[in-house]
């Protein structure tokens, strides 16, 4: 057997000749002052334990780690493997450890299909810079899913390869915090915009209709939607629609008494749609028809409040489950339905703040502000499309003597009466005004021509000859109309009314002559 001189060996079994030192042969080294002669006998190498062997406490240290260790080997070839994964992997996620290690389960199976590219990606980055993985992703099985995050510190390997020696942690409760954060940030955010947009567009279809496809994008669960706004008649009437064919809808008027689904001030999850709570079989057939009844598995009613009661109903509709619209979905129904009976508030107060500007308090005709701007209007498109129009101004004859004789009350009485005289004898288009105490225009656009103002002002004189009620008094009054045409009198607004006042004094002026020589004769 050989023999040689050696510094305590890491890895060799080392085998005195002689334990005694002084039976050392002369010629030995010496090793920190003592000289030895051993044996060197090559034996073999124990095998490197693993944390999978039954180590004891540091096996259990391991497995009592938080979250999952493991070690994923990335192949030269871009093959994932886990040759080691801590077996709380199958107790927390159900993951056969053994079938990941010996590469029988996917490297990523149970990752999320919509997380996967991106987790690839991470890996692969690490791969060329080899810096640390830090990223979260979902995991699926068969309890559901949950938000992990991963943490590993690559390796390379001799062979070209990638070790990653990581850990991985649930984060689930941590993502679902921040996601509702920025869910509610979101929403938030999303409904002052919406409350913006609303307040810049005026109370009609248009703003019905952007409320309703907006709620189906923000509220979970809808697929469709529609709005039913009440009606002056006190009908519910569809003014607006996504997923359904609206114009087929609106043939439906649905009484207020018989919108029982989600009536009162508070949203309803129901299993049906409100067609089936309708009593008239018309509006049930125009409902099933154009409303895909046979589709909605659940609606969300949500009724918009203003001044106490439902102004409109918010009908949200999802085609796909009985259970689509949860406490979330209500929540933000509701956000929604507040921001919309705001606007809706706000947009009627404008338009009755508009109203008050431009129509007279007494009779509810327009003033003369609004007459001069439809006046100015329809000289242009007059002008622009070479047409004619027509201008009556009226004063009534004899309407002092009624304030002085029975009051002004008794004469608010009278014109109020005169304006709806003048209303029911003109064409919605046509437009009366009150510009003054007892003084009245008429603006008449096409087709005009003489002859036909004239037999409009001669209408006008028929209908206001009746007598009126001065409050329990019989009054009789008179008109004097004056009438001038476009272009033909005149070619300006202010000139144009020139001409018809002129005209109507000349008509006083000739009936008071009539009157004072029929004194005389």
């Amino acid at each position: 057997m050989p023999t040689a001189i050696v510094r305590m060996p890491s890895e060799t079994s080392l085998t005195t000749s002689h334990r005694d030192p002084r039976a050392l042969a002369p010629n030995a080294s010496s090793v920190s002052g003592h000289c030895y002669r051993v044996h060197m006998t090559s034996v073999e190498r124990p095998p490197r334990r693993t944390p999978h062997d039954d180590e004891g406490p540091e096996r259990r240290l391991l497995e009592r780690v938080p979250g999952v260790l493991f070690q994923l080997d990335v192949e030269p070839d871009g093959t994932m493997r886990f040759p080691y994964v801590t077996a709380n992997a199958a107790a927390n996620y159900g993951i056969d450890t053994g079938a990941l290690a010996s590469g029988e389960h996917g490297a990523l199976t149970n990752v999320h299909p919509d997380d996967r590219a991106a987790l690839l990606g991470a890996i692969k980055a690490a791969i060329d810079t080899l810096e640390n993985v830090d990223h979260t992703f979902r995991l699926s099985y068969d309890r559901g899913e949950r938000w992990l995050r991963v943490v590993a510190r690559p390796e390379a390997r001799d062979d070209g390869g990638v070790a990653f020696y990581g850990v991985t942690t649930d984060v689930t409760a941590a993502t679902e915090r921040q996601g509702e954060l920025e869910r509610e940030i979101t929403l938030r955010s999303a409904l002052v915009a919406l409350t913006n947009d609303l307040l810049k567009r005026d109370l009609d279809e248009r703003f019905y209709q952007h409320v309703i496809e907006r709620a189906v994008e923000l509220v979970p669960g809808a697929d469709a939607g529609s709005i039913v706004v009440h009606e002056p008649d006190d009908h519910f009437r569809f003014t607006a629609a996504i997923g359904f064919d609206l114009a087929g809808l609106q043939g439906a008027r649905i009484p207020a008494r018989q919108m029982t689904i989600g009536a009162g001030e508070r949203p309803r999850i129901v299993d049906y749609t409100g067609a089936h709570a309708i009593g008239d079989h018309q509006v049930s057939e125009i409902l099933a028809t154009y409303g895909r009844l046979d589709e909605i598995r659940s609606t969300l009613a949500v009724p918009v409040v203003v001044a106490g009661v439902p102004a409109a109903y918010l009908n949200l509709d999802s085609f796909r489950a009985r259970d689509a619209f949860g406490d979330r979905a209500l929540g933000i129904a509701e956000a929604l339905a507040v921001q919309v009976a705001v606007a809706m508030q706000r947009l009627e107060l404008e338009r009755r703040l508009v109203h008050v500007a431009t129509h007279d308090e007494l009779t509810g005709l327009p003033n003369r502000l609004l007459y001069q701007q439809r006046l100015e209007q329809a000289i242009a498109g007059a002008r622009r499309h070479a047409r004619r129009l027509a201008l009556l101004m009226l004063d009534l004859d004899g309407f002092k003597p009624v304030n002085d004789r029975f009051g002004h009350a008794a004469g608010d009485a009278v014109l109020r009466q005169v304006a709806q005289r003048l209303r029911a004898a003109l064409r919605a288009e046509d437009t009366v005004a009150r510009i003054g105490g007892d003084e009245f225009v008429v603006l008449i656009e096409h087709p005009v021509t003489r002859a036909h103002a004239l037999r409009v002002a001669d209408k006008l004189d028929r209908s206001l000859r009746a007598p009126y009620d001065a409050l329990g008094s019989e009054v009789e009054l008179r008109a004097s109309i004056g009438v001038a045409l476009f272009p033909d009198d005149a070619d300006a607004p202010d000139r144009l009314l020139k001409v018809a006042d002129d005209a109507m004094f000349a008509v006083k002026d000739g009936r008071a002559a009539q009157a004072r020589q029929a004194g005389r004769a």
